[in-house]
């Protein structure tokens, strides 16, 4: 009960079903999408930046000062936060953030009808 638990002062922890499913190495192995917070391995060093747009499987990053850098591979790429539980019910695959905002918009609207 909640007195015992609070005397035993035992912390609560709830694993995230889709966390415990995580791959160990899910930073280089997550599929990534538009406006994913990465660092991108630029030869041995790695800069903070956003995914911009996925081609197949080459992605172009923009960097926190504005810079570019186009046709990453995955593996230069680390993705920084794990990937939500619930993923969005369209493919986002090369769309822009606002395009993705625009496709939410849409989709909730339905749903509420």
């Amino acid at each position: 009960d909640l007195n015992s638990w609070c005397v035993s002062g035992e912390s609560i922890t709830q694993e995230n079903s889709a966390s415990a499913q995580l791959d160990p190495n899910w930073q280089f192995t997550s599929p990534l999408k538009v406006g994913d917070e990465v660092e991108a391995d630029l030869g041995g060093a790695f800069f903070a930046g956003k995914i911009a747009q996925v081609t197949g499987n080459t992605y172009n990053v923009v960097f926190f000062d504005g810079d570019r850098e186009n046709g990453l591979q995955r593996d230069q790429i680390k993705l920084l936060n794990p990937p939500a539980a619930v993923e969005d019910e369209f493919d986002t695959t090369g769309m822009t953030p606002k395009e993705i905002k625009k496709m939410r918009k849409k989709m909730e609207k339905k749903k509420r009808k």
